[in-house]
């Protein structure tokens, strides 16, 4: 039944899978927000049976109703869950159009059908097991798809203190990806100044800071707002952050290039679930902030256009507004 998967399919499962997990994190808000959670199931769902359509190589009339994907499937694929996903459809139809605010019951409902779903049909028609569907593949940044893969591997293995570290660092390696200067030497609008060092003169570490003590206050209010700007420039939830950072165990780095965390009681007491919201968190940050590629971009492609310019450069003044053309002028434009 099921064909070779090609990049681009996974990369839809990928999407598929992030809406559902989408999902999951908007129906643990509280009432009315956690309403969004149906939009994201249905939009998971739709995108889904629209992928198998395709996979299986079955043309879908134009304006195919969410329903009959059901129908137009059966004759290679029976998919399960009908009636569970029309009751999901209904909870929509009534929030979208009448604004009735799904009840939490109709929500876990509709979280269950769908894990259900995907769970039973991903290995039957795509090959994979919808829990091993890697989302870090819609990510764009290198140095973090590394890190969450890594952190992946102690997670299958539960050793969720070590992947949690693992998820620590990917989110370090996320800011750092902007707030490094472009290949062209521009420093980046994400940056916000440069960080703090422990070697850094005056020192305001250890006794040195026991008589710089407002030099020690000002340096960790500067280390916690230039994360929280460079957090916040780049579209990335803060609360959520703050989450994050209570869970994660704190990395330190070492001269001898290690990086260690300490072995809490609290570290070692870090769940599945703590791992699944982390690396869902970690992702959704990835994909927020890749909006800041383009920046990147224009910065590579001022870059381009200016490097070949002479060490001299012409100078224009600010004029005021620009003046009308005169009659003149616009009659031999006519002209021509």
């Amino acid at each position: 039944m099921s064909h070779p998967l090609d990049p681009r399919t996974m990369q839809r499962l990928a999407y598929i899978r992030y809406l559902y997990r989408e999902g999951i994190e908007q129906s643990r808000q509280p009432a009315p927000l956690r309403s969004r959670a149906i939009t994201s199931f249905h939009d998971a769902v739709e995108n889904y049976v629209g992928l198998v359509t395709q996979h299986l190589g079955i043309d879908p009339a134009k304006g195919t109703e969410f329903l009959a994907y059901w129908a137009l499937i059966k004759p290679k694929f029976e998919l399960p869950k009908k009636q569970g996903m029309k009751v999901l459809n209904d909870v929509r139809v009534a929030l979208k159009h009448n604004g009735t605010f799904p009840s939490e019951h109709q929500i876990e409902q509709a979280r269950e059908t769908l894990d259900g779903f995907f769970t039973q049909v991903t290995p039957q028609i795509f090959g994979v097991d919808f829990d091993s569907i890697n989302m870090a593949d819609l990510l764009t940044q290198p140095e973090v798809i590394r890190l969450v893969r890594e952190a992946q591997t102690h997670a299958d293995v539960g050793d969720y203190p070590m992947a949690m570290a693992g998820l620590a660092l990917s989110f370090e390696a996320l800011l750092q990806h902007y707030a490094k200067e472009t290949g062209s030497g521009y420093a980046s609008p994400f940056r916000f100044g440069p960080r703090m060092f422990a070697m850094d003169e005056p020192k305001v570490q250890g006794r040195a800071a026991q008589t710089n003590s407002r030099l020690l206050k000002l340096t960790e209010f500067m280390d916690t707002a230039q994360d929280a700007l460079r957090v916040i420039s780049l579209g990335i939830d803060y609360p959520s952050l703050a989450r994050f950072a209570v869970l994660t165990p704190k990395i330190h780095s070492y001269g001898d290039g290690s990086m260690r965390f300490g072995d809490f009681p609290s570290v070692r007491a870090l769940t599945a679930d703590d791992y699944d919201w982390g690396r869902h968190f970690v992702i959704e940050s990835g994909l927020r902030a890749a909006r800041a590629d383009e920046i990147r971009g224009l910065q590579e492609r001022a870059y381009e256009l200016d490097r070949s310019l002479p060490g001299q450069y012409e100078e224009r003044s600010w004029t005021g507004p620009a003046e009308a053309p005169s009659d003149e002028a616009q009659a031999s434009d006519t002209t021509v």
